[in-house]
């Protein structure tokens, strides 16, 4: 009896579920969480389907519990992720979109609980959505993002993730770092995502039929799954680990008139995969739970199947007993919703509920599926099954009103940072961290109604992101033709204008976008730059004061109104302004760098120098950083260190003109004359608008006897209009010439000239 005990307690801490008062002596179980972004359930053969091969996950399944019922919260990837490291709705932890939200630091992270019980935690995310700005780093003693933005320039837009390979290959070298245990990795796999481009040899196997791309990535995903098993095998873990498998949401491939996801709250894009397989003999292998599950319960069956308590605040329920076998059905209900409709374009906002049997969606126009008969949701019963309707209607309601949080609704998405604007938009996230304003009397409309409409304006911003201007100028208008009340699409056909250099149309359309909505921010903040470009300083500058009113916390706002009253040299203003930015230590370097310009404006070297190093701290390589460094030791008179940080900015930004423009001034001052005419050249070379430089290769070359080439230089300086305190040094240095020349008379006409300039 004594020796069958040893074996039990060896087996690991589960078996608390059913020995509850028997003390722990083994150690904690690692836990290696994989969640497949964009991923339907039926799209694997563990789920049924025939078309792709997935022996790994295959493999997993046969060893593990399968559930058939489970589903995510929200079909976006932040939100969702949100939501299973939580183990709470949206409505709660707050995250309702990509982009704009951040998971508060109030809330309990699955690694935040795992890591105070001794774990070490590592989480690897192949996409931007998942950067840790987001706040999903809570707990993670290692999280893998790094995401260059630089890196990606060139590349065609929506290839900007992370291959699999790469996010693995981190997981497995940290792993085998803490694999003494106990250890949570977490692997986040994108490559189901758009663009559908799987790799060789997939790419080759899976093509010809609707959807194969699709497949060959599953496929891709698959032989990472088979990596991770291989990797716990041969390190004696596999026995010691437990292995999740799960998706955050599916893909509409169409159904529903929906391609993508995030719109609808159909079963294609909420059903999803989850698998657990947990190393316990009392577990059966194999086993398939018909119940009703959802992703929020993640997080507390697993801190279940480790025998650790589950936060109060969690929301979710333990499918342990499923697990094991215990229970057959838990009675769950599963809500799931999607406000980017109503966040985005003023239509009705979608939420829903779901059993084994139905799933309601409450939409402008009710619907309600038999989903055992009706798995494609393809025949709306809402009309025939009143009193079904109406229970389930009372159950949604209660779902909602028990598990929000007070004013949760009200909370809009914080303010970007033009960088990471950018970086979202290279995602394929189309939208703006900014919540439509919805007249309260106006009825809104149902989603159903303007899928066509979403999906053209999905399909204008990809043809402007890819340079198809005039394609996405027509679609915006056909858009625009059909509801003219869209603000999405008036500021993207503002955002066209201002591509195609029509700045007074521009105008016009952010203004038709503000008419409709006066605090509609990107509108506002696209208005403010056109002003700018178009030298209305006063007007860009009043936009935004008005956007800070609006939100103080607008980083975009207090950069680009800071960057205006340095340009004019106020600089004390700009750095009040761009102290009042958020965050400003965190991430935020060209503001920093700002504020180094503003103190050099000031030759305050010493603070200047500060923010240049806080600048470098947070990206060694921002543009510009070196440049103000160098003009700091110029400041001091430390020539050499100047020259220096010059030819560090040069490796950096090879193209900024202006660093090699005041090196080869140094190089000059240091007799190195080859030097000095070289950078001179690649000055002009990187911009040939730039009169200074013409003027002074043109002056070098005089100096050597090069006299037509020193005129061919001078004249061409003069023509681009030079400032007017350089203007007279191109009219001395032709004066000169012509003198050399003997053309006397068209010396002294120069000469003449530059005297009337330098008195003016």
């Amino acid at each position: 009896m004594i020796a069958a005990i040893g074996v039990l307690l060896s087996l690991g801490t589960v078996y608390t579920l059913v020995l509850r008062n028997r003390p722990e002596t083994a150690r904690k179980l690692n836990i290696v969480l994989v969640t497949a972004d964009t991923l339907r359930a039926d799209r694997l053969p563990a789920y049924g389907y025939s078309r792709v091969a997935t022996p790994s996950i295959d493999a997993l399944a046969a060893k593990g519990v399968v559930f058939d019922n489970a589903h995510t919260v929200v079909p976006l990837t932040l939100p969702s992720h949100s939501s299973m490291f939580t183990g709470t709705y949206p409505m709660h932890h707050g995250v309702r979109d990509n982009g704009g939200y951040y998971l508060g630091e109030e809330q309990e992270t699955l690694a935040e609980t795992l890591q105070q019980a001794g774990y070490r935690t590592g989480g690897f995310v192949a996409a931007f959505v998942l950067d840790g700005r987001w706040g999903l780093t809570q707990g993670f003693d290692h999280y893998y993002d790094d995401f260059d933005f630089k890196k990606y320039e060139t590349i065609a837009l929506d290839t900007v993730q992370r291959p699999g390979g790469e996010v693995l290959d981190e997981a497995l070298e940290w792993m085998d770092g803490v694999k003494d245990g106990p250890f949570f990795s977490w692997l986040h796999f994108y490559d189901v995502h758009t663009p559908y481009e799987p790799p060789e040899p997939f790419s080759s196997q899976y093509q010809g039929y609707p959807g194969s791309r699709y497949d060959g990535e599953i496929a891709y995903l698959d032989s990472l799954i088979g990596r991770i098993d291989r990797w716990l095998t041969d390190n004696a873990l596999a026995e010691d680990t437990i292995v999740v498998f799960i998706g955050d949401h599916g893909e509409s491939l169409g159904q529903h008139e929906e391609t993508t996801h995030g719109f609808f709250i159909y079963d294609a894009t909420m059903k999803i995969p989850f698998i657990i397989r947990a190393p316990y003999r009392h577990i059966p292998q194999g086993m398939r739970v018909e119940a009703q599950v959802r992703s929020i319960d993640l997080m507390p069956t697993l801190l279940d199947l480790v025998g650790l308590a589950i936060p109060a605040p969690v929301q979710g329920t333990s499918l342990a007993s499923l697990v094991t076998g215990d229970a057959d059905d838990l009675n769950l209900f599963a809500y799931s919703e999607s406000l980017y409709p109503r966040n985005h374009y003023g239509w009705s906002e979608l939420k829903s509920i779901r059993n084994e049997d139905y799933h309601f969606i409450d939409a402008p126009r009710p619907e309600l599926f038999d989903v055992r008969s009706d798995p494609l949701e393809r025949e709306n019963i809402a009309s025939q099954r009143a009193a079904t309707l109406s229970q389930l209607k009372a159950e949604l309601d209660r779902v909602v009103t028990t598990f929000s949080v007070d004013g949760i609704d009200q909370k809009g998405p914080e303010s970007l940072d033009a960088e990471t604007q950018q970086q979202l938009a290279a995602l394929g996230y189309l939208g703006t961290p900014s919540k439509v304003t919805i007249d309260p009397d106006r009825p809104l409309a149902d989603p159903k109604d303007k899928i066509e409409l979403f999906n053209l304006i999905k399909r204008a911003g990809s043809e402007s992101s890819e340079g198809r201007l005039d394609d996405a100028m027509s679609t915006i208008d056909r858009i625009l033709g059909e509801d003219t009340d869209i603000l999405e699409a008036h500021n993207i056909r503002g955002n066209l204008f201002a591509k195609l250099g029509a700045h007074e149309d521009a105008v016009v359309a952010y203004q038709d976008a503000i008419a409709r909505d006066p605090e509609y921010k990107p509108a506002l903040f696209g208005l403010a730059v056109t002003y700018q470009e178009l030298g209305r300083i006063a007007d860009a500058e009043a936009g935004y004061r008005h956007i800070l009113e609006l939100d103080p916390r607008d980083n975009r706002a207090n950069f680009s109104l800071a960057r205006i009253l340095a340009d004019r040299r106020d600089f004390d203003d700009a750095i009040a302004v761009l102290n009042d930015a958020v965050d400003i230590g965190s991430e935020q370097a060209g503001l920093h760098n700002l504020m180094a310009e503003c103190y050099l404006g000031l030759e305050d070297y010493e603070r200047a120098e500060k923010e240049v190093e806080r600048t470098l701290s947070i990206n060694p390589e921002f543009p510009t950083a070196y440049y103000n460094l160098a003009l700091i030791h110029e400041g001091r008179g430390e020539l050499g260190s100047a020259i220096d940080a010059y030819v560090k900015e040069i490796e950096v930004a090879p193209k900024d003109y202006k660093a090699h423009f005041n090196v080869a001034k140094l190089y000059g001052s240091r007799r190195q004359p080859e030097k000095m005419k070289r950078h001179f050249e690649l000055a002009i070379e990187h911009n040939e608008e730039f009169a200074i430089g013409h003027f002074y290769l043109a002056k070098l070359h005089l100096d050597n006897g090069n006299l037509e080439l020193a005129q061919q230089l001078a004249t061409k300086g003069v023509d681009l209009g030079p400032e007017p305190k350089m203007a007279p040094f191109g009219h001395f240095i032709l004066a000169d010439i012509y003198n050399r020349q003997g053309r006397l008379q068209d010396a002294e006409r120069e000469l003449l000239t530059a005297r009337r300039l330098q008195g003016s």
